[in-house]
């Protein structure tokens, strides 16, 4: 464990922060408990701090203002980031040049703990775990979702909350082991899935989470300062 990361256990919370300006809270905390076995139990939700050395508390937060002059902006230092053809994006005035600016030094800050993977993906170590965060692209938005893998462990452990009226939809999608368990929130299913692959982890996403997949409600998420 590298000591960015031992200090980040003793505190007992993580925050990723892509971005300064206009951030969203994008996900619900969630927490990871390095002495799980199985990926159901290792990335769940906490409503209460962990106690010490027994996992972590991650909070992603994302940028939302200017999001696609940021998108092109970030893949001018990570080239191999895929970005739809029929995304329209129009000429940034002077805001808009500062605050991405501001953007790509935020990244490349970030950088120094969570390294860039390739591909759109940005990783840190925990011993034997890696949490990914990785970059989904929509069709007018984009947003980070986390994965995490254990060494010894076949696939990814994800999570994808999923609108309870869909949610046995979903389910038929699923693919032969991948699904593993569900917590009921009400208003969403939360499925926590073993997938083979990241980029499984991505399709699913865009067409599901409940978060992201649709605009309107990706749009009514609260924003914190």
């Amino acid at each position: 464990m590298t000591n960015e990361s031992e200090e980040a256990a003793k505190r007992g919370r993580v925050d990723f922060r892509f971005g300064k300006a206009s951030l969203s809270l994008e996900v619900p905390p969630f927490f990871v408990d390095f002495e799980k076995r199985r990926f159901k139990s290792i990335m769940v939700r906490k409503k209460i701090p962990p106690q010490e050395g027994h996992g972590i508390l991650f909070y992603v937060y994302i940028t939302r203002s200017f999001q696609l002059e940021k998108l092109l902006a970030l893949r001018s230092i990570h080239p191999d980031i895929y970005i739809p053809e029929d995304l329209e994006v129009a000429a940034p005035g002077d805001k808009a040049k500062e605050e991405i600016a501001e953007f790509i030094d935020s990244v490349l800050m970030l950088e120094k703990t969570w390294p860039y993977e390739g591909n759109g993906i940005w990783y840190r170590e925990f011993d034997s775990f890696k949490l990914r965060m990785v970059l989904i692209i929509g069709e007018d938005r984009w947003t980070i979702r986390p994965a995490i893998s254990r060494s010894g462990l076949h696939g990814f452990g994800v999570e994808i909350p999923v609108d309870t009226r869909i949610a046995k939809d979903f389910k038929r999608e699923l693919r032969e082991n991948e699904f593993e368990d569900i917590h009921d929130h009400v208003t969403t299913q939360h499925f926590h899935l073993k997938v083979s692959s990241l980029q499984r982890y991505i399709e699913l996403a865009k067409k599901w989470d409940y978060y992201f997949s649709t605009a309107e409600t990706w749009r009514k998420t609260v924003r914190i300062p």
